[in-house]
């Protein structure tokens, strides 16, 4: 089995550029379909300001969102056709008022690549949050930073795994990106696994062809996120694979943790999966 269907967010950004760049090149690999889609929701001051606003004030505010997506649209066009990808492209427009949510959306497609939200204050309403996607969603997302780009897909793998349900999760729904990967390597932060037979997770990595090394390391000062990131950059990977919030979002938002830190400081492509 092999990627089909990609739903790419694309806001226009930089950072929603660093997502489209990397779908494009997925959708090249794997001649797979790609999905562009635009999600927005009401604007801060309609939020903020709804039972204030005349209908003229709300029609402007409408309209002033339209010529955005149109915007974001025709940039989209213009780099699917770039890429040679006309036939098997398509764009959506989903707004917060649609009866069909981003997250319902992505259920859809074997994976949703998402760039870091990084907009301009008059465009937030634009900005959806791909750690939410991947916890409501039930697939795979790829979180790509603002600055990445490169010309081609980088072959090598990082695994990130700590043994449990949601990096397991994780491992599942990209062992058909992995199939295709050169290089695979499977960490752990902290002490190294016992040897229990049935356990290691390389035996199904081998049984599915793919030649994986294991590494450990002990977590640094800054935490078991920048431990996995410095790995990342050791082994040269192009796509770190992880699990999303295996602790509740609610504890992550408050205290930090292992996901917060992976997506605030990221350089790489991550696929994570709750």
């Amino acid at each position: 089995m092999s990627i089909k269907s990609i739903l790419a967010t694309y806001t226009g950004s930089a950072s929603g550029a660093s997502g489209l760049g990397l779908a494009v090149h997925m959708a090249k690999k794997y001649d797979a379909h790609l999905t562009g889609v635009v999600w927005h929701g009401p604007s801060m001051m309609e939020s903020h300001y709804s039972q204030y606003m005349t209908a003229d004030i709300e029609e402007i505010l409408r309209a002033r969102d339209s010529e955005v997506v149109a915007g974001i649209r025709a940039d989209f066009d213009k780099r699917v056709a770039e890429a040679g990808l006309e036939g098997r492209a398509e764009f959506l427009d989903l707004s917060s008022g649609s009866d069909l949510s981003l997250a319902e959306c992505a259920r859809a497609y074997d994976v949703v690549v998402m760039g870091l939200a990084e907009l301009d204050m008059g465009q937030r309403n634009f900005a959806a949050r791909p750690d939410v996607v991947a916890l409501r969603s039930g697939r795979p997302v790829i979180l790509v930073p603002s600055e990445y780009a490169v010309e081609s897909l980088v072959e090598n793998a990082l695994i990130a795994w700590d043994g449990k349900r949601a990096a397991a999760r994780a491992l599942g729904d990209a062992m058909h990106i992995l199939e295709t990967k050169e290089k695979v390597t499977v960490l752990t932060v902290g002490e190294a696994p016992p040897a229990r037979p049935g356990a290691d997770i390389t035996d199904l990595l081998h049984r599915h062809g793919i030649e994986a090394e294991r590494i450990v390391r002990a977590p640094g000062r800054k935490g078991t996120g920048h431990t996995i990131l410095d790995a990342a950059r050791e082994v040269g990977a192009g796509l770190l694979i992880m699990g999303a919030y295996e602790h509740s979002k609610f504890s992550e938002d408050l205290m930090g943790g292992v996901t917060r830190d992976i997506l605030e400081n990221a350089h790489l492509p991550v696929l994570m999966s709750h």
